[in-house]
């Protein structure tokens, strides 16, 4: 499901049964400005501003949906620019993971992966340092708040997601997370076996 149209953001408020103050209380969006989508003094505005309304909404509508930030890996294993590659690739096979988050300055640049280690396998890497340049692209960021319709989105397109809240990085999730919960709530089946 896409993101509603500018005309719908009224209607999707009364869904919620929210006021204007109340809706830019739980969005962190101004009450003048979500007046002025509605309005339709503006007429083009910011595609993360409404995605905050429709997640709200989305979030609203199932109940009490799960969350990102309940669901991530909250330990989460980095490296900064300039570590040695070979420290990475011992973290990796110690952790049974296949991919490191890269920082320089706080902030994520890249991801390190085995693919990327196994390129190296036959050359010596005891001085090998990670840059930049050989970095996967740095994973999309979501709030800790975002209910997992929205997450099952993002992670048809990205295999993992960085978890932020208020400004700064405290959890990692992966497609494997979202798996874990298929089967949440069902009750376990007795296994069969034929005798032979």
């Amino acid at each position: 499901m896409g993101l509603p149209e500018i005309d719908d953001i009224k209607n999707i408020r009364k869904k919620m049964g929210l006021s204007l103050r109340e809706l830019a209380k739980e969005s962190g969006l101004s009450v003048s400005w979500i007046n002025q989508v509605e309005t339709g003094v503006i007429k083009d505005p910011s595609y993360l501003k409404i995605k905050k309304i429709f997640d709200l909404y989305e979030y609203k509508k199932s109940g009490q949906e799960k969350t990102a930030g309940e669901i991530c890996i909250k330990k989460i294993i980095s490296f900064d620019l300039g570590s040695p590659v070979d420290d990475a690739n011992k973290v990796m096979i110690a952790s049974g993971i296949s991919q490191i988050p890269v920082f320089e300055n706080n902030i994520c640049v890249g991801m390190i992966t085995d693919k990327i280690i196994t390129s190296l396998v036959g050359s010596d890497v005891s001085e090998v340092k990670i840059v930049k340049e050989m970095l996967d692209i740095a994973p999309p960021r979501v709030g800790a708040d975002t209910p997992i319709r929205a997450l099952r989105r993002i992670l048809e397109y990205f295999e993992y997601v960085l978890v932020e809240k208020e400004g700064f990085i405290f959890g990692i999730l992966v497609r494997q997370d979202l798996n874990l919960l298929l089967n949440e709530g069902k009750p376990k089946r007795k296994k069969y076996h034929k005798k032979d």
